[in-house]
């Protein structure tokens, strides 16, 4: 048995026109591109999962179909009916379509080799996908490949999936698509003052009330310059926390789950780093991140659920590389 293998392969970036034909905003597609181009690189020794790409049609397990219809419409330069509501990120995504596939169909191998008892933990990269919903998309996301390798796994008798999402964004998306399914648990470790995602969705869809409500977990940690009376301020229900208790709160609810997970899914962004936006919020460095690491592999090995990692946010190269690297080191141990 392999114990661990990396997808980091460039296919994952491909693009359906010359990339320097497409208009991207922010940081969009160009510096996940690198970010792969770089990981593949510094990751090259450990084994690699085979090129595999998915179906664009695997992609309605999760979306609805007008959605992903408007989408392939507008990767051939034409206009949908009615165009879809997308986040000025998302712009120039639509073209990004083959890396998607190619995304799903690394972390859909994954799952193949796991379910044949031939891999344990797997790190693989894939286009932005924890904000995109079931028919839109904001935040640099518009298909969302994590939820189709979820209903992928599950159709492979996986039934019972936890997502993890240590991004410093809310996983709202994900949260959305999952909202009252038994089967699916979602944990979301994020900035709850987050100016972005409040405007997106509303702070209240971070709460942990609302997660409560859904069926799944919200861990909003505080920025330390907000008194604790924050919530009580803007009207927000439920609790928060601050980045000092951040990791003892998620292993407590590691500890609580409401049944033992059949696979893991975790969406390893790394935007929390203290030198990144996590800047005064989380203010986690690569130790935490190992450490978070070692909070799921121990679960991992308790419940004998083999762990899926997904590459998801980071805005510092330099940082976004080395606490990528220091996740997977933990990871590919024994």
């Amino acid at each position: 048995m392999t114990l661990f293998a990396t997808y980091l392969h460039s296919q994952t970036a491909e693009t359906s026109k010359p990339v320097e034909t497409i208009t991207f905003t922010g940081f969009s597609y160009p510096y996940f591109s690198k970010t792969r181009h770089e990981l593949a690189s510094r990751l090259n020794g450990y084994p690699h999962l085979s090129v595999r790409k998915a179906d664009y049609r695997d992609f309605s397990s999760v979306h609805i179909q007008t959605y992903l219809d408007s989408l392939a419409l507008m990767a051939n330069d034409t206009p949908p009916v009615e165009r879809p509501k997308l986040g000025n990120g998302c712009q120039g995504l639509e073209y990004c379509l083959p890396g998607y596939t190619y995304g799903l169909g690394g972390m859909m191998e994954a799952i193949d080799q796991m379910k044949q008892g031939h891999l344990e933990r797997a790190y693989c990269f894939s286009l932005g996908g924890h904000h995109a919903y079931a028919d839109w998309g904001h935040g640099y996301c518009i298909l969302h490949s994590q939820a189709a390798v979820t209903r992928y796994a599950q159709a492979q008798g996986l039934k019972r999936v936890l997502i993890i999402d240590w991004d410093i964004h809310h996983g709202d998306g994900t949260q959305s698509i999952f909202a009252h399914d038994p089967t699916v648990y979602c944990i979301s470790l994020h900035s709850m003052a987050d100016l972005y995602m409040s405007l997106a969705c509303g702070l209240r869809y971070g709460t942990t009330t609302e997660g409560e409500e859904l069926g799944h977990c919200n861990i909003p940690i505080l920025h330390q310059s907000y008194a604790d009376n924050f919530f009580e301020q803007l009207n927000l229900p439920g609790k928060f926390y601050r980045g000092t208790e951040s990791l003892a709160v998620f292993q407590q609810t590691l500890e609580q789950l409401p049944w033992t997970p059949d696979i893991i899914f975790i969406h390893s962004g790394y935007d929390g780093h203290k030198d990144d936006c996590g800047a005064n919020i989380t203010n986690w460095t690569n130790a935490d991140f190992q450490q978070m690491t070692r909070y799921v592999v121990e679960l991992s090995k308790k419940a004998g659920s083999p762990i899926l990692s997904v590459h998801g946010g980071g805005y510092n190269p330099p940082v976004t590389i080395s606490a990528a690297i220091s996740h997977v080191e933990v990871l590919a141990r024994a």
